[in-house]
C-alpha cells in the first residue's frame, strides 16, 4: 500500500474512533452547548468519510456504504449504553457523508483543474 493509500487509512480509521468515543460515551455538554446534535452527527460522519473522499475517491464505493451501516450500528449501541438512539441521528449521519464526499470530490476536482494535485 502506498503512503497516501496509508494515510488515508489512518485518517478513516483515526476519524471514526473519535466519531464512535463521542456518540457512545459519555455526552460532553460543551459539545451540546456550541452546536444541534443533528449537525455533530453530520459532521462527524462527514468527517470519517472526508479524507477517502478528498484523497481515494475510488474507496467511497465501499467506504461510503460502510459509513452510513456504521452511524446505524451506533444508533442501535446508543440504545444500551444511556443515549438516544434516534432515526434522525442516523439520516443526518447519512447526510453528512454524502455532503462531506460531494465536496470533497469537487475540492479535488478544483485542485487537479487549476494543477494542483500532481501525483494524486
Amino acid at each position: 500500500m502506498d503512503r497516501i493509500s496509508l494515510l488515508t487509512l489512518a485518517l478513516v480509521l483515526g476519524m471514526a474512533a473519535l466519531v464512535t468515543t463521542l456518540t457512545v460515551g459519555p455526552r460532553l455538554p460543551l459539545a451540546d452547548a456550541l452546536m444541534d446534535d443533528k449537525m455533530q452527527h453530520a459532521l462527524g460522519f462527514g468527517a470519517i468519510i472526508a479524507p477517502a473522499a478528498f484523497l481515494r475517491p475510488r474507496w467511497l464505493w465501499v467506504l461510503a456504504p460502510a459509513a452510513i451501516a456504521f452511524g446505524g450500528l451506533i444508533e442501535v449501541v446508543q440504545a444500551y449504553v444511556g443515549r438516544d438512539a434516534e432515526l434522525s441521528d442516523w439520516a443526518a449521519d447519512i447526510l453528512g457523508v454524502m455532503a462531506a464526499s460531494t465536496l470533497a470530490i469537487a475540492l479535488r476536482a478544483q485542485l487537479h483543474r487549476r494543477g494542483l494535485m500532481r501525483g494524486l
